[in-house]
């Protein structure tokens, strides 16, 4: 009986070359299809390229935690916090999708041949430095570190009966904080002065999770149009609330 065919296991941003031409940098822009179909072969076949990028596997968690943050009763955080529901999916979201950037971007520059690689901020800022993603993008990746990182800030607070716990002062502990910390800080806010993304840990919401999420996936699309070698996120479906939608319009939807 001859054996039935069955589908390799590929993941999205997994990219391979041809197993009829030299391996290289050409090979680079071949997709590994995701529903190809291939016999078991007992002959040995040419080595194939593989990379090894995670980024689109992210795309189906963040579609997970979203569910449940989308569906909290939630008005929003108070001078000191949200609810501890509400914060830990927002950060987590936060944590991924900023991950799901640095990614992306790792792949353009293995696409592009960048050497040396350069750290993320800086490639974005060196390659595309008009696009209007750099600063935006450098708030994403600050907000990231406070989570990753949890800046320590020691306040203050009273009770009030209207707003709950009412700030009275918070400082940033010595030692948290970088130079594009610093840079992008709105002080008096405690949040970053063009997005307006929470940075003291305990209040970020969803709120804070739905403009890092925005703003990450218009930063994809943008690569997408640029070579659609280096990211390729709008044909991305995930599934949510019992339906599968692109992510992409999940996100818009928000």
């Amino acid at each position: 009986m001859e054996p039935s065919p069955v589908a390799p296991r590929c993941a999205p941003l997994h990219w391979r070359g041809s197993s009829t031409a030299p391996l290289g940098r050409l090979q680079r822009d071949t997709w590994c299809p995701t529903f190809a179909t291939r016999k078991p072969s007992m002959v040995e076949q040419e080595p194939q390229e593989y990379v090894s990028i995670i980024g689109f596997n992210y795309l189906r968690p963040i579609a997970s935690l979203l569910e449940p943050l989308e569906s909290l009763d939630s008005k929003g955080p108070n001078e000191v916090q949200a609810s501890v529901v509400e914060n830990g999916y927002s950060a987590a979201i936060i944590i991924l999708t900023v991950l799901l950037v640095e990614s992306a971007v790792a792949r353009t520059q293995y696409i592009r041949g960048e050497t040396p690689l350069k750290r993320p901020l800086d490639f974005v800022r060196a390659i595309y430095p008009n696009s209007g993603f750099e600063d935006k993008i450098e708030e994403l990746f600050v907000v990231r570190d406070a989570i990753a990182h949890n800046h320590v800030w020691e306040a203050k607070f009273s009770w009030d009966e209207k707003v709950g716990m009412k700030l009275i002062s918070a400082a940033l502990e010595e030692g948290y904080g970088d130079r594009k910390f610093r840079r992008v800080l709105d002080q008096a806010k405690r949040k970053t002065r063009q997005l307006g993304i929470n940075l003291f840990p305990t209040r970020i919401c969803r709120e804070d999770a739905r403009i890092v999420l925005k703003n990450a996936v218009e930063f994809l699309m943008f690569l997408e149009n640029q070579d659609r070698r280096y990211v390729y996120i709008s044909p991305q479906y995930v599934k949510f609330r019992g339906n599968l939608i692109p992510f992409v319009e999940l996100v818009a939807g928000l």
